[in-house]
């Protein structure tokens, strides 16, 4: 694979910086308003609801950093890889939004 490293890991790096800045800011200064539209109700537990979904965006945000590295071994690795990091953070997701949702 030819190339330089932004030319090949540019965008997993941007998801990767854009996905910390949102995980972080949900974590610290837990807000969610971001993350829920209008139309949705307010949350149950709104505290656990934005430590729960930082974590989980901090989550998708290493293996999109996982994915910029397994670029460089095999492409076929590090798409699978994110796809399943991708699923597994949707159930996981599903998952605290039926706990912790409206």
């Amino acid at each position: 694979m030819e190339g330089n490293f932004l030319e090949i890991a540019g965008i997993p790096l941007l998801m990767f910086a854009v996905l910390v800045f949102y995980g972080v800011k949900v974590l610290i200064k837990k807000d969610i308003s971001a993350l829920r539209g209008k139309d949705k109700p307010p949350v149950k537990d709104e505290a656990m609801y934005a430590k729960k979904a930082g974590t989980l965006i901090l989550f998708l945000a290493f293996a999109a950093l996982v994915m910029a590295f397994l670029l460089f071994v095999n492409v076929y690795a590090a798409l699978g890889m994110f796809i399943a990091a991708t699923l597994l953070m949707g159930i996981l997701w599903r998952r605290m939004e039926d706990k912790y949702g409206g």
